[in-house]
């Protein structure tokens, strides 16, 4: 299904429902687009991955998909164990390390957006933005600085590099030097910089791989297809509805729609994931013991099926 056609059925589903409060466009991408990153993250759990050759302490993630739960790291296809950042000591030497572990961390400061250049590369004016070259942000509410076709913004909502020029500007690699509307108003930034930190500096070039549940492809216009299984996506349209009957004061019906989107989901889970191993939910070692036995984690016994 496109976003098209769920923005279809959801407007048919707020005519239908008697929903008194105004439901524009907007509101409704807010409230449809967050339900099918939160059921994808919840159901779907799609499994990626990112590689580094190893160099230091520190690897910052570039992959849009990335979503923060990693559940496995190798190293040179070795396994390393997650430590938590408040156990960590600072300024060790890393002879006094026992064993290298890691653990990840996220920045995200804020700022507001005065200007942007329609340029190849798009300049951003924010007054002591504080970032630094290589790090992410993510892009709203920008007003004008779009094409006349599409109406939608170069920026909004995208999660790109920048590359800092000066303290109050930096600039992202967007091509907007043709056939794009002036600036006009507004804007916000949010950093996004995932980072993952090694507890000790590794042989330098091995290779480091992260591996983690990805967030779904995210829309390019109202066109794309929804990244998330066909059967799920009732669920969001119902989350969605439910979300604006509460909002409207019609909170037994809005309860009832959550309950058919969660009890869809729920299903889904139960027939599409039964037979799944769940690394996240199993030690490392068991997780090897288990997949080179089996291939799942139906048989624990170590007897032959």
């Amino acid at each position: 299904m496109r976003y098209q056609e769920a923005y279809e059925l959801i407007d048919a589903g707020v005519v239908a429902g008697g929903i008194e409060i105004p439901v524009s466009h907007n509101l409704m991408e807010i409230y449809f687009d967050q339900a099918i990153n939160d059921i994808a993250m919840r159901a779907v759990r799609k499994k990626d991955f990112q590689s580094f050759s190893s160099s230091g302490k520190e690897y910052v993630f570039t992959k849009n998909n990335y979503s923060g739960q990693v559940y496995k790291v190798e190293l040179d296809q070795a396994d390393v164990p997650f430590v938590d950042e408040s156990a960590i000591i600072s300024n060790v030497e890393d002879d006094d390390v026992s064993k290298i572990g890691y653990y990840i961390k996220t920045d995200t400061s804020t700022g507001s957006i005065t200007g942007v250049t329609g340029a190849s590369p798009s300049v951003v004016t924010s007054a002591s933005h504080g970032l630094e070259t290589g790090d992410y942000v993510i892009f709203s509410e920008i007003k004008g600085h779009y094409t006349t076709a599409s109406k939608v913004s170069h920026l909004n909502s995208k999660r790109l590099a920048i590359t800092k020029v000066d303290a109050n500007s930096f600039s992202v690699a967007v091509d907007s030097s043709s056939g794009t509307t002036a600036y006009s108003s507004g804007g916000f930034w949010q950093e996004d910089t995932y980072k993952l930190y090694l507890t000790k500096n590794p042989d330098s070039g091995n290779t480091l791989k992260v591996y983690y549940y990805a967030k779904p492809e995210p829309k390019a216009s109202i066109a794309s297809r929804v990244d998330l299984p066909e059967q799920l996506i009732p669920a969001a349209i119902h989350n969605t509805l439910g979300h604006f009957l509460n909002l409207g004061g019609n909170l037994q019906v809005g309860s009832g729609h959550m309950g058919l989107a969660r009890k869809i989901e729920q299903e889904y889970i139960e027939t599409s994931r039964a037979k799944e191993p769940m690394p996240h939910m199993v030690p490392n070692p068991m997780q090897t013991f288990v997949t080179t036995r089996n291939g799942s984690i139906g048989n624990l016994t170590g007897a032959d099926d």
